[in-house]
């Protein structure tokens, strides 16, 4: 059964001035996942190279590349080469690795998810730049709605009996 399965994204840049944890979030359909070896995921698939579709969503907080100061979320539309890519990477029906980048509009400055699980990024016109290591994880994925309780109590299906009498007399 296919489902929709969310997980986020932990970059953790040890060295530096911007060292720090940086997180994101991500989200797919698994329906075209086979589960079995390598596969490899984008929004619409790859046009007949492997590359299956199912990617519904990625963001990535983090800084503007301008200063270095403030915090800008990124998300799958800014990749470049968007929609082929981001790339989500699975390793039997796993997710393993984004591969994507992300360009300033000068092209000196960038930040890049690439393999083996590693983040490069530079920052202010290209002077500074640095790295860390990506893991993700998955959260709970969502197929079935929540079931919602049902009272099997005699005693309290006699409560609401006797409450819907009395609410009836009361408006007459």
């Amino acid at each position: 059964m296919a489902a929709t399965i969310g997980g986020t994204i932990r970059v953790d840049v040890t060295k530096g001035s911007f060292a720090g944890v940086y997180r994101g979030d991500f989200a797919y359909d698994d329906t075209h996942l086979t589960k079995v070896g390598s596969e490899f995921m984008t929004i619409n698939g790859g046009g007949g190279n492997g590359i299956i579709p199912g990617l519904l969503s990625m963001n990535f907080r983090f800084l503007d590349f301008a200063t270095g100061l403030n915090p800008v979320t990124y998300t799958a539309s800014d990749v470049d080469g968007f929609p082929e890519y981001p790339l989500l990477a699975f390793e039997n029906g796993i997710p393993t690795d984004f591969g994507l980048q992300i360009f300033s509009a000068s092209g000196k400055d960038a930040l890049m998810f690439g393999d083996p699980r590693s983040f490069n990024f530079a920052l202010r016109n290209g002077t500074i730049g640095g790295d860390g290591s990506v893991t993700l994880e998955i959260t709970e994925p969502t197929t079935e709605p929540t079931p919602v309780p049902e009272n099997s109590s005699p005693f309290a299906s006699l409560l609401a009996f006797l409450g819907l009498g009395a609410a009836h007399l009361w408006n007459l």
